[in-house]
């Protein structure tokens, strides 16, 4: 469930962007700021442990990075309308979050050692 959070608060701050509600959106955006840095970490703990490439971590920081400017861009905009490119920056976030999904289901390349 941890992981998925994440994906969830910025869908549901989506949905409160589509309905109007752009003081709730905010909200949701900055309850996933800290949740998808954990995120990152965990995925970064995984690659330590060679669980998974280095390109999963990167995945998982970047989007963190566009959720933190999603958030400093419609934080002081709250009362007007919401930039374009806050909510570009969640759709590019959760289309990041997807790929992890997406990376997570398939098998990894797990090579054989050579026997002696």
């Amino acid at each position: 469930m941890p992981r998925v959070l994440p994906s969830l608060l910025i869908l549901a701050a989506l949905l409160a962007d589509a309905g109007g509600g752009h003081g709730v959106a905010l909200a949701f955006v900055l309850l996933a700021v800290p949740a998808a840095f954990a995120l990152a970490l965990a995925c970064y703990g995984d690659a330590l442990e060679e669980r998974c490439s280095l390109a999963r971590p990167a995945l998982a920081g970047l989007a963190a990075a566009l959720l933190v400017l999603s958030a400093a861009l419609r934080s002081s905009v709250v009362v007007g309308g919401v930039p374009a490119l806050a909510i570009s920056a969640l759709v590019s976030t959760l289309l990041l979050y997807a790929a992890l999904g997406i990376g997570a289901l398939l098998p990894g390349s797990r090579t054989v050692p050579e026997s002696a």
